[in-house]
């Protein structure tokens, strides 16, 4: 059971927590959340502007240090619930993620852009019989809803979260033991993901 405070409101780590658990970790977890970070980045491309692997671990760690000493800036990190290095793969995926939508510039049409007029005097839009590939809202709150309570079941059990994460990165099952866990750790977690959703 997570501890809290006398209040019932979570333990959020302080800045010298932060701080203290970046110099423990292990020189496993630094290659890990280097792999992460490369990978972050690879993903971002040309929308990258100019930053690295380096970059993007160094920000996810300083935006926990920040959100320790400051409620409202910053991640905040419930150490009690949430392993650091599972904090700093869930900050560097939110980073780069804002920094890969601040620099989409894609053109935007308008339906009435597309709309063409036939000899006949007839007006046509492509979108007319383009058939939908989104699931239907009650569906794709069923998933997300169930996509939630598997994420918050496995939050504090940092194997099966980085598993979870690897998964929601599409990465296949030797991608995930390439770039964060050792093979029998992975299978272990994987197992273990089974067994709970069943």
């Amino acid at each position: 059971m997570a501890q809290q405070k006398k209040d019932g409101t979570p333990a959020y780590a302080t800045r010298e927590e932060v701080e203290q658990a970046v110099e423990l970790l292990s020189p496993a977890d630094e290659v890990r959340l280097k792999k992460f970070a490369s990978y972050r980045m690879r993903g971002l491309g040309s929308k990258s502007a100019y930053r690295d692997a380096d970059d993007l671990l160094r920000e996810a760690i300083k935006s926990v240090w920040i959100g320790a000493g400051d409620p409202n800036e910053g991640r905040r990190w419930r150490k009690n619930e949430v392993t650091f290095v599972a904090q700093i793969f869930g900050a560097m995926r939110s980073i780069a993620s804002h920094w890969k939508e601040a620099s989409d510039d894609g053109e935007t049409y308008l339906e009435s852009d597309l709309i063409v007029e036939t000899d006949n005097g007839e007006t046509l839009s492509p979108l007319d019989n383009a058939p939908s590939t989104a699931a239907g809202p009650e569906r794709t709150m069923t998933a997300k809803d169930e996509l939630e309570a598997i994420y918050r079941r496995f939050q504090g059990d940092e194997d099966p979260a980085l598993v979870l994460e690897g998964i929601k990165e599409q990465w296949s099952g030797p991608e995930i033991i390439e770039r964060l866990l050792p093979k029998k750790r992975y299978e272990a977690a994987l197992k273990k993901i089974r067994y709970h959703v069943r």
